[in-house]
């Protein structure tokens, strides 16, 4: 534990992994602060409103490149790392014409306002080009650049936010405006800052090396994709459960817990995966280092420490609360503290598993949890409430062991293949 300290504190990854937490950190701080002064000047319908939009978002989002994008993370050379990037703004323009043509539908339909139906694609879009500058980014280990964008986004898209709620424009549609300008301001930014490293998006087109690289990399749309989703479905799951099983009151609380976890959660996600992306990748120049079994050890401990502080804390304010609305909040904190730990250490475990071709016993893995999620539902009407959440922590933490040791088990097999073969540097990956 000394010398895993030692090496955290003063070692490479630990300083990127502290500087690029310490921008994220102040870039969320200022994005909460200014959402409690917009909370004063909005309807509340606004924010639901917004709320459903930002999810499709989100969703298209996931899909606009089918998983291709972390082809350009782990790339063996530059040149794969170039065809992937090619690939997967081919495949990002044809499905961005399909999700503006239902968006469209949509709207003309009724089922979304035809506004919002013609500001989504833009939405989807900026989301997808900032996607794509920072996984090249993490690939040439720019840790510094993908801090500087979020403080960029984070203080810009507030702060139109603001000046766009004290004009005449509509609520949910400053909230959009102040979306799509936001992730364009990070792209921008992180755009120009790596303008030299985007040449191989604008050489070598043609239809046989697009099929080439999406034949290397099919099992990201087959496995990886459908895994996300998954992901997704199983991290939000707390919020979907409750209400269906428990009283109003309580399910708020959870509610609440979640999303004061889900800061510090978002930020560790945030600071951490492209640390563990860009050490793990593999390479035709180096061996690839293994994710030991020490590092998931002292993972657990430490941002296990910081989370029990803060629930810690959360349940001694709760004499505080008494006769309020946050009354008997103390009863949920400990079990959603623990759910959004193994998240936390989950996240990025999931998204360097992604940089190896073997991906279905990741698929697996996500949709046992997500099975495990369904049968906490089923224990929770038989039982309590309470006992659910404690179910959902098991299988959050059963789930972040096993994608431990799933990717220890693949970085040690890269690493392997690497020294097995003295000859590899000049040999094509097999796909």
């Amino acid at each position: 534990m000394r010398q895993f300290a030692d090496h955290m504190v003063t070692g490479s990854p630990g300083r990127d992994a502290a500087g690029l937490a310490m921008r994220l950190m102040l870039a969320r701080g200022m994005s909460i602060m200014t959402l409690f002064v917009t909370a004063w000047l909005v309807n509340i319908e606004a924010f639901a409103e917004f709320g459903v939009y930002q999810t499709l978002a989100a969703l298209a989002w996931i899909a606009l490149f089918l998983r291709y994008d972390a082809a350009i993370v782990s790339a063996r050379t530059a040149e794969e790392a170039g065809e992937a990037l090619r690939l997967c703004i081919g495949v990002g323009a044809v499905l961005l014409l399909v999700f503006t043509s239902l968006s469209l539908a949509a709207g003309g339909v009724g089922v979304m306002r035809m506004q919002l139906a013609l500001l989504l694609p833009l939405s989807i879009l900026g989301r997808g080009l900032l996607r794509l500058t920072f996984a090249t980014a993490t690939r040439e280990g720019d840790f510094k650049g993908i801090g500087r964008a979020s403080m960029v986004q984070s203080v810009l898209q507030p702060t139109i936010l603001v000046l766009l709620v004290l004009s005449p424009l509509e609520d949910a549609l400053c909230f959009v405006f102040a979306d799509i300008l936001g992730h364009a301001s990070g792209v921008i930014y992180l755009g120009w800052r790596r303008r030299h490293h985007f040449q191989a998006a604008t050489r070598d087109w043609s239809l046989v090396s697009l099929a080439a690289a999406a034949q290397r990399w099919k099992s990201l749309p087959l496995y990886n994709l459908p895994s996300s989703f998954l992901a997704l479905a199983f991290v939000t799951s707390p919020l979907l459960i409750m209400p269906m099983t428990t009283g109003a009151v309580m399910a708020g609380h959870v509610a609440l817990a979640y999303r004061i976890f889900d800061v510090p959660t978002q930020i560790i996600t945030a600071a951490s995966t492209p640390i563990f992306l860009n050490r793990l990748r593999p390479s035709l120049d180096r061996a690839n280092p293994v994710f030991g079994r020490h590092i998931m050890f002292g993972l657990c401990v430490v941002l296990g420490l910081a989370y029990a502080s803060m629930a810690g804390i959360l349940m001694l304010a709760d004499p505080l609360l008494s006769g309020t609305a946050l009354d008997a909040l103390s009863e949920v904190t400990p079990y959603v503290a623990l759910f959004l730990l193994f998240v936390a250490i989950a996240a990025p475990l999931n998204d360097s598993c992604g940089l190896y071709p073997q991906q279905r016993r990741l698929v697996v893995i996500q949709a046992l949890a997500l099975g495990g999620s369904f049968l906490a539902a089923i224990f929770a009407s038989w039982t309590s409430p309470v006992g659910a959440l404690l179910t959902l922590a098991v299988i959050s933490g059963l789930r972040a062991l096993s994608l431990g040791e799933l990717l220890r088990h693949l970085s040690n097999l890269s690493r392997q293949s690497f020294v097995e073969s003295p000859d590899l540097k000049s040999a094509s990956p097999a796909p």
